[in-house]
């Protein structure tokens, strides 16, 4: 049912080829030919910059890269701790692209929305048919790139090393697709001087780590009419938080620059 909903609506998409504003109600991803030239040619444009622009304020380390290497498609999370997380996040696995999800609002800014669109920006729409729109392309999707990434705190907490309860989206989208989690993690350290000194950072030096995947037939139940466990999804994202959080306390993440909530941009993503 899933894949006829899909090859009802997929034509529409490809035969305008649109680089139009995302509007609520149109497909989260657009798989049309143009559209994913256009998305490879602005990563492609984009790509160098930002990697230049993420260096110089965090001097960005990688941990681990091989881990998502093997991975033919998956789900990866991450704690979200600044605002250019998406580039730390794209630069993982370059040259390939990652979809990486974002309100809808944000994507339904005018020309901004197209343009992170075009950066793999994946709007999770509002309301309850949210996940099963999302659900409807993800395994079409995944035919031209490997990963989707979720943040499942659901807001970005400024240089924070004591991840937040987990959100269940990205987890159930997982175990409906029956593929894994890839946790990566920011940990933050505070360089040779300390904080805020005269000769201190004002903000944090950083490193990206990716973890062993997780998949969800270790954690995720199904009742006898089949439908997915509410709780085990819950434990199964709890056991990725946690893994995630030991990651940060192992590395001795510094937690001096936390700054809270970074506050929304009125009229794009409140």
């Amino acid at each position: 049912m899933v894949q006829d909903s899909f090859r009802q609506r997929i034509p529409v998409e490809g035969q305008k080829g649109q680089l139009m504003p995302y509007k609520h109600g149109r497909p989260v991803i657009d798989l049309s030919l143009p559209f994913r030239l256009a998305t490879a040619l602005t990563i492609f444009s984009i790509a160098p910059i930002a990697v230049c622009i993420n260096h110089m304020q965090f001097f960005t380390r990688y941990k681990n890269r091989f881990k998502v290497y093997g991975i033919r498609r998956g789900i990866s999370v991450s704690n979200h701790t600044t605002f250019l997380d998406p580039v730390k996040i794209g630069i993982l696995i370059f040259p390939r692209f990652i979809y990486q999800t974002l309100l809808e609002s944000t994507v339904e800014f005018p020309f901004l929305g197209t343009f992170t669109r075009l950066l793999g920006g994946v709007p999770v729409p509002r309301g309850k048919t949210g996940f099963r729109k999302i659900m409807e392309i993800c395994g079409h999707s995944f035919k031209y790139q490997r990963f989707i990434h979720f943040y499942p705190e659901g807001e970005c907490f400024l240089y924070n090393q004591k991840i937040r309860p987990f959100k269940t989206g990205a987890f159930r989208l997982a175990a409906e697709l029956d593929i894994p989690v890839v946790p990566l993690v920011t940990v933050f350290s505070d360089g040779p001087f300390r904080p805020w000194s005269f000769l201190g950072r004002s903000i944090p030096f950083e490193t990206l780590v990716a973890l062993d995947p997780e998949y969800p037939s270790c954690y995720v139940k199904r009742g006898e009419n089949g439908e997915l466990s509410v709780d085990s999804i819950r434990d199964f994202a709890e056991a990725v938080r946690q893994k995630m959080q030991a990651e940060i306390d192992r590395r001795g993440g510094s937690s001096a620059f936390f700054r809270g909530q970074m506050e929304r941009i009125k009229g794009l993503n409140d």
